[in-house]
């Protein structure tokens, strides 16, 4: 399912859903047909956490073949390291991409106050036919056929699995977003990169806001939200979120009269009890516990202050990982149309929710 965004003065957007009312596969036939739509000459650059969609990998393989310039970069040492290992196995060797396949280890921790390595967390592919645009979001290519019911068990069936795309074709959020793919793939990597200009940049076109990291400000979110007046709405589509210090701010909030509704994650892994319980009675929370155990991967905010409505997205959970370690990628707009659709997904998720098993 997609929506676009009507002709305005400000970036030009589409949105693509993937999710149990959706049809199965959705988002990774988005990519497959967008690698078809690159002729010779053209691009296809990827940076992405999982990969296992063999299939997918091949269609970058042919790309390349018939003339596309194809570099990918995958995280080498996602949760579930050998969910990752056929696709490699397949890309790494001279008959697929060789070296325009880059795994990317982390050797050093992410500073001398975080000492934890960072990891490819964020999902961005770029194309450069039939316009350069780019697609962002939560969706990894990590189903396959056919399929492990052991890994699946262990990441979710993101193919039917709640997940976003969204497509920027906007010149000055399209260009910088290649050069950082670029970087990444061909880059040294260390805890320099949050002091490096170009991480700390904002890209900004109209009212969208596109932020980079490791960065040498990384509570984009925490700033952002601590400015929001008495009477703002929030309301959160949360996949993961075990950052104790975020939930106090969230807590914080709601007793100065935020309203904050979260739709978290139904495994306590992802979002652990503790802080469910630290904003009980706070919040209205709930969890999304799919009859068949589909994931609820979105990672969206809006932001109704009744001043202005924004919507935060992008690939950045409520993480240690996430907001103090990995490379991840966040954009903030207060585009309607943005706005808007992430709404009527949260109305749908929620939906969802209430016709559940408790």
């Amino acid at each position: 399912m997609y929506m676009s965004t009507p002709s305005t003065g400000n970036a030009q957007f589409r949105i693509f859903f993937g999710g149990p009312d959706c049809q199965p596969r959705t988002l990774r036939e988005l990519l497959n047909s967008s690698i078809s739509a690159v002729p010779s000459g053209g691009e296809i650059f990827w940076a992405t956490y999982y990969f296992r969609d063999e299939a997918l990998a091949d269609a970058l393989v042919q790309a390349k073949k018939r003339g596309v310039t194809v570099r990918l970069t995958v995280e080498a040492k996602p949760r579930t390291a050998r969910a990752n290992f056929p696709v490699l196995d397949m890309l790494q060797n001279k008959a697929g991409l060789a070296g325009d396949c880059r795994v990317l280890k982390h050797v050093w921790p992410e500073s001398l106050f975080c000492r934890k390595r960072p990891r490819l967390h964020l999902k961005l592919y770029y194309f450069s036919h039939p316009e350069p645009h780019v697609l962002v979001g939560t969706f990894n290519p990590s189903g396959n056929t056919p399929e492990d019911p052991s890994v699946v068990a262990e990441i979710g069936d993101q193919d039917r699995g709640h997940n976003h795309l969204v497509e920027i074709t906007d010149s000055r959020l399209v260009f910088p977003l290649r050069d950082h793919l670029s970087f990444l793939h061909g880059g040294l990597h260390g805890p320099w990169e949050r002091l490096l200009p170009h991480n700390n940049r904002v890209h900004a076109a109209g009212d969208t806001r596109i932020y980079l990291f490791p960065r040498l400000r990384r509570d984009v979110i925490r700033r952002k939200l601590v400015t929001l007046p008495a009477g703002t709405i929030l309301q959160m589509a949360v996949s993961h979120m075990n950052d104790k210090s975020f939930a106090q701010c969230l807590l914080r909030l709601a007793k100065r009269g935020i309203h904050i509704e979260i739709l978290a994650h139904d495994t306590e892994r992802r979002v652990p009890r503790r802080i469910e319980n630290l904003l009980d009675g706070h919040v209205v929370f709930r969890r999304y516990r799919h009859p068949q155990g589909l994931p609820m991967h979105n990672k969206f905010i809006l932001i109704d202050s009744r001043q202005q409505r924004e919507v935060i997205f992008g690939s950045m959970n409520l993480s240690q990982g996430s907001l103090r370690a990995n490379h991840e990628l966040l954009v903030i707009s207060a585009n309607p149309f943005l706005f808007n659709a992430f709404l009527n997904r949260w109305e749908q998720m929620v939906k969802e929710t209430q016709v559940m098993p408790s």
